[in-house]
């Protein structure tokens, strides 16, 4: 079964989130997945 997975974004952390993609920045990757999709994650995988 799948799940969708949402993470709200404002407009700043949209462009940092560009930016990351453009230059392949790995470690800001990371870093940015931990402080927004991480909650989104563990709240998803709760059932909420």
């Amino acid at each position: 079964m799948k799940k969708a997975l949402v993470i709200p974004l404002d407009a700043q952390e949209l462009q940092e989130l560009c930016r990351i993609l453009i230059d392949r920045d790995k470690d800001g990757a990371l870093e940015f997945l931990n402080l927004h999709a991480r909650p989104a994650m563990h709240k998803a995988m709760e059932g909420g």
